[in-house]
């Protein structure tokens, strides 16, 4: 191979090598779409709001299943519960924010949107 062959298939490799290191570069620098798949390494899962009257709460707290329009709804010792607007009871309409895990729903967040009426009319009376 002559030099000036030699030299232009150097350029074209180099020109190859760095195009190709380009493209993958903004192919990683794109936002990947907002969903989860198991085993697939993508950490962030969707997060599900729904808002809903408490039927059922745990006995002896807040953490455990709580029935939410009758939805069972996992609450832990993580879970954000804002009762700014009412108090946690039977009756209360809450707004929760959580995880699919499966057929469970894991609160992330419960927050008071209107408290019980049962709570209203016995605060009425004092």
């Amino acid at each position: 191979m002559s030099t000036p062959t030699r030299t232009i298939f150097l350029l074209l490799a180099a020109v190859l090598v760095f195009t190709a290191g380009n493209a993958r570069a903004e192919e990683e620098s794109k936002p990947r779409p907002h969903f989860y798949q198991p085993g697939s390494g993508y950490e962030q899962e969707p997060e599900y709001k729904f808002t809903g009257t408490i039927s059922k709460l745990p006995e002896g707290g807040t953490s455990g299943t709580w029935v939410i329009d009758q939805r069972l709804v996992l609450v832990t010792p993580m879970t954000t519960i804002n009762e700014e607007k009412g108090k946690i009871a039977a009756g209360a309409v809450v707004e929760v924010r959580g995880l699919l895990r499966g057929i469970d729903f894991m609160a992330v967040a419960i927050a008071v949107t209107t408290g019980s009426p049962q709570k209203t009319k016995e605060e009425d009376k004092k």
